[in-house]
């Protein structure tokens, strides 16, 4: 049985205080890649390596999950490094369990009620909600001018991004696990009939699909080099690595657990308790030592990687060989998700509370308490800070 974000999540908790311890792109299909990129088109030697920051997604925007395909959480937008003070907040029917996205000054935000919002990022006021029968908490995937969700009942739904208004509707095998795009392909996974799928972003077709060993989680990661569908069922976790054009396997890696993968340089990371270093042409690994358990994907920036921990830690390691940096404790629970910047890590943590740290140091620069009792990963985008609760609460920090 495939457990839920929130529940591993509170269960990692309780177990470090029992001990005494711790969204995808923008980019419009036109502007892809030709023949032989893995996505229709010629190729791109421009394209960013994963980690690096991508031409196509506007500085302040944040598309969905960790803000690129590649799931690195890296921005070059800036958020504030000094004590903030709270823009806006607002309460929306049901639990925000997954991240928000922003584009264009639209924050989009997902419910386990079923409901899709689009905010003002100014002022936090509405600009329209729509409801999706079966529809669950997630970071909706914005791709070119369209909002794609999923459906406990198994519907990958697109929303017109001004609108609100449904534009096509694609009914896949089972509850789906969140959406990412890229190149104007929707790449997403499911449960209980456990299938990865490539669809076309414009019309919601079926390109080709995958059948995976166990249930898809979240988000697969996208790079130059394939699409990475992380799969679990209770302690057992895979990576699959396919072919972008076919869905072809071209390997399976198993873990334990299993998070969303994120592209880190030349290599794919798997959330997998602990950090599991993935190369892109086969399944060797080699895994990276860390104080506690793994229960959220690690962030990338050109040079290091970021990972936080149930037992309150966030540390660094290096590109080139992997080299531990520095490591804090922040706290006694769980890390819950990670964001990037030049100049900081914002990180939120059951409490919960959000929290940001001095990128070249580890220094905390400052901290916020939330209400509830676990909050969605950070999304840096528009100057601010947004995070959501389990009791729907969403604000924005500036």
């Amino acid at each position: 049985m495939k457990h839920s974000r929130r529940r591993v999540l509170l269960t990692g908790a309780t177990a470090t205080v029992s001990a005494g311890a711790g969204c995808t792109s923008l980019l419009d299909g036109e502007n892809g890649g030709t023949e032989d990129d893995g996505n229709g088109g010629d190729g791109d030697e421009d394209e960013p390596s994963a980690g690096e920051d991508d031409p196509e997604i506007a500085a302040d925007d944040w598309p969905s999950f960790q803000r690129t395909p590649a799931n690195d959480g890296y921005t070059p937008s800036t958020a504030p490094t000094a004590e903030p003070s709270e823009r806006w907040s607002t309460t929306l029917a049901g639990s925000i369990d997954g991240q928000v996205a922003v584009v264009d000054g639209t924050v989009y935000a997902a419910t386990d009620a079923g409901t899709v919002h689009a905010l003002d990022t100014a002022d936090g006021d509405e600009r329209w909600t729509e409801s999706l029968e079966g529809g669950r908490s997630q970071c909706p995937c914005v791709v070119d001018g369209l909002v794609v969700v999923g459906t406990d009942e198994g519907h990958l739904i697109a929303l017109d991004a001004a609108e609100g208004e449904r534009e096509w509707t694609t009914e896949l095998a089972g509850p789906v696990a969140g959406p990412t795009a890229a190149d104007g392909i929707v790449y997403v996974g499911t449960s209980d009939e456990p299938t990865a799928y490539a669809i076309d972003a414009a019309d919601g077709d079926e390109l080709w699909s995958t059948e995976l060993s166990v249930d898809a989680v979240d988000y697969p990661a996208v790079t130059g080099d394939g699409v990475y569908a992380g799969a679990e069922d209770a302690w057992d976790g895979r990576v699959h690595a396919l072919d972008p054009i076919d869905g072809a396997e071209r390997w399976v890696h198993e873990g334990t657990r299993m998070q969303s993968p994120t592209g880190a340089g030349d290599h794919v990371l798997a959330p997998a308790t602990t950090i599991e270093i993935l190369p892109p042409d086969d399944d060797s690994h080699r895994q990276v030592g860390v104080t506690g358990q793994v229960l959220s994907s690690p962030a990338a920036t050109p040079e290091s990687i970021v990972y936080g921990t149930d037992g309150g830690r966030i540390g660094t390691i290096g590109h080139d060989e992997f080299e531990a940096g520095w490591n804090v404790s922040v706290g006694r629970y769980s890390i819950t998700g990670l964001a990037v910047t030049d100049d900081a890590v914002y990180a939120t943590m059951i409490g919960p509370e959000l929290l940001a740290l001095d990128l070249e140091s580890g220094d905390r620069l400052w901290s916020q308490a939330l209400e509830s009792g676990v909050a969605t990963g950070p999304t840096v985008a528009d100057g601010a800070v947004f995070v959501g609760t389990d009791d729907g609460r969403l604000v924005a920090f500036d």
